[in-house]
C-alpha cells in the first residue's frame, strides 16, 4: 500500500492511498517528535505508516484538527472522508493532544475540491522503500481535475450538488369552526358551564 501526504495553498492536507485500507479510517495520529503517522480504524486497528513526515509539513500538521483520506485505484476515487487528527508530543503544547477533536464525516464534494487545489505533498507510506518505482507519487502524473468517481460516490456528488429544497411553514388554522376543532371545544366549555348552573341570574 502506498499512500501521500498532500497540501493544499489553503493549508488543507490529507492522505491519498492506492489501495483500499481492511476498515474504515476513524482518525489519524501524528506524532510530532519523530514525525511517523498512525492511522486508527474503525475496528480498533491501527497501522503505522513507514516514511516520516518532513518538518516543515509537520509543522502544518500541528495546526490542523481534521484530515482527508482517499482512495485512488487506476484514475477512479474508490473512497474519501474527512477524519480527525490528534497530536502526540507536540512541541508547543497544542489543544487537540490527546482526544479526536471532530467526528469522522463525508462530502464528496469537499474532497473533489481537496485534489483540485493539492499543490504540494510527499510520501508518507511505501511498500518497498528500496523500490525506486514506487517513489513516485500515488497519483502517477494524473491530473487531479480529471478523476473520476466510483459510482457510489457519484451518486453521492449529484445528491450533494443538488439544491435543498425549502419547505413552507404551515400558519396557524384561522376560524371558530372546521377541522382544527378549537371553536368546539370553546362551545363545549360554554355548555358544560350552563349546565352547571353557574349563571349571573341564579347567584
Amino acid at each position: 500500500m502506498n499512500i501521500d501526504l498532500l497540501f493544499t495553498a489553503q493549508h488543507e492536507c490529507g492522505l491519498v492511498s492506492d489501495e483500499s485500507f481492511h476498515a474504515p479510517v476513524a482518525g489519524i495520529m501524528y506524532d510530532a517528535q519523530t514525525g511517523f503517522i498512525n492511522l486508527e480504524f474503525s475496528d480498533a486497528d491501527s497501522m503505522e505508516l513507514n516514511i516520516p513526515v518532513e518538518q516543515g509539513y509537520g509543522q502544518q500538521l500541528t495546526r490542523t484538527i481534521e484530515m482527508h483520506v482517499g482512495i485512488i485505484e487506476d484514475g477512479t476515487i474508490a473512497d474519501n472522508r474527512q477524519v480527525p487528527i490528534v497530536l502526540l508530543n507536540d512541541p508547543f503544547g497544542g489543544g487537540n493532544a490527546g482526544t479526536f477533536a471532530v467526528k469522522p464525516s463525508r462530502s464528496v464534494m469537499a474532497f473533489e475540491t481537496f485534489m483540485k487545489n493539492c499543490s504540494s505533498g510527499q510520501p508518507v507510506n511505501r511498500d518497498d522503500l528500496g523500490d525506486e518505482d514506487s517513489a513516485n507519487s500515488v497519483m502517477g502524473g494524473i491530473n487531479p481535475a480529471v478523476l473520476q468517481f466510483a459510482p457510489h460516490l457519484a451518486r453521492q456528488r449529484t445528491m450533494e450538488a443538488a439544491p435543498k429544497q425549502q419547505l413552507a411553514p404551515k400558519g396557524p388554522a384561522m376560524g371558530m369552526g372546521g377541522g382544527g376543532g378549537g371553536g368546539s371545544n370553546v362551545v363545549r366549555r360554554i355548555q358544560k358551564s350552563n349546565e352547571s348552573g353557574s349563571t349571573d341570574d341564579e347567584k
